[in-house]
């Protein structure tokens, strides 16, 4: 497992963050716990700043930790990093990497953020019909973009909120749930758990990335918030 997480409620919404690391088991682990941290720190501690700057300066303190964390030891690591925020019906968030931030709403998945991985190029040729879904999959994880310490080459933050609706179930993951969400169109296995009124989303997917049986599945980390006029995370 090299997954880190988190979850905070403040006055005024709640914030969620994956990190997914990379590496080798070691270092990614002590990445992804480190970026979670320090970023969910320094979130707390810029709250004067507006929302998507304050997401820039946790991401920025995040990944010069880990930098530093790793030059000292003249080691190499690094992670993912997506994190959140939903207040007043409206979503906020900043993502490095391929860790996916998903919305269902009314039957139908939507990736919201950038994937900073080789499968987007690749799925150019899915959708041309030179390479399957199956081969990009495969081929398709190596990262254009990541917290490392070194200058974050791309980084998806929206300067305005994303409009919610109530009813809407909004997904943080690690790449290891992509063979569940990612295919179109969707399994119904798929469809049925995002679907159902289950109070643990996030389990529920969980469960079906397992249920799907391959041995060589990635880690699997999974934060959901469903949005009605409050929000449950």
């Amino acid at each position: 497992m090299e997954d880190a997480y988190a979850v905070r409620h403040f006055p005024d919404g709640s914030l969620a963050v994956v990190c997914d690391g990379m590496g080798g088991h070691d270092c990614g682990l002590q990445a992804a716990e480190l970026a979670t941290h320090i970023f969910v720190k320094a979130f707390e501690n810029a709250n004067d700043e507006m929302m998507a700057t304050r997401l820039h300066v946790a991401l920025e303190r995040a990944n010069k930790a880990v930098g530093d964390y790793f030059r000292k030891r003249g080691l190499y690591g690094g992670c993912t990093l997506l994190a959140a925020y939903i207040s007043s019906g409206v979503l906020w968030w900043v993502s490095v990497g391929d860790s996916p931030l998903m919305l269902w709403r009314h039957g139908r998945l939507l990736r919201l953020n950038a994937d900073h991985s080789m499968r987007a190029i690749y799925e150019e040729f899915v959708k041309a019909g030179t390479m399957s879904f199956e081969e990009a999959m495969a081929q398709g994880h190596s990262l254009r973009s990541a917290v490392t310490g070194e200058k974050i080459p791309m980084v998806d933050s929206p300067p305005t909120p994303y409009l919610l609706l109530p009813g809407d179930r909004i997904v943080l993951a690690s790449d290891g749930v992509d063979e569940l969400l990612l295919p179109t169109p969707l399994s119904e296995a798929a469809r049925a758990i995002l679907n159902s009124h289950s109070d643990n989303l996030s389990a529920d997917i969980v469960e079906g990335c397992r249920a799907l049986g391959r041995p060589d599945a990635d880690n699997v980390t999974v934060l959901s918030m469903d949005f009605t006029s409050t929000v449950q995370v």
